[in-house]
């Protein structure tokens, strides 16, 4: 059986983690993008949970994501995603998430 090498696994292992880290970097803005002013659609289903407008950072920018209806998550409670001031005037998205 052949052994994986040192020099091979412990830069996979750097590159891994390193790209995890990326993924809960914050992303910056200097201005708010303005979010779509609408009252929700009549639900499609009974219990339906309203999840409002999202923003996602793609290619340098944040992308609207469109509000939408989703199914309730046994114990959970969706917190809606909002722009959070920090310092210098900028301003970072904080998603929506599930939470128990």
């Amino acid at each position: 059986m052949k052994t994986i090498s040192f020099n091979i696994l412990m830069p996979a292992i750097l590159i891994l983690l390193l790209s995890s880290c990326a993924s809960q970097s914050r992303v910056y803005v200097s201005e708010r993008h303005p979010a779509a002013v609408a009252a929700p659609p009549p639900p499609p289903f009974a219990g339906a949970i309203w999840i409002g407008p999202e923003y996602r950072w793609h290619r340098g920018q944040y992308v609207y994501v469109a509000p939408h209806y989703a199914r309730p998550r046994h114990g959970y409670t969706w917190t809606p995603g909002y722009w959070k001031q920090q310092h210098h005037g900028r301003k970072v998205w904080v998603k929506g998430q599930w939470r128990r």
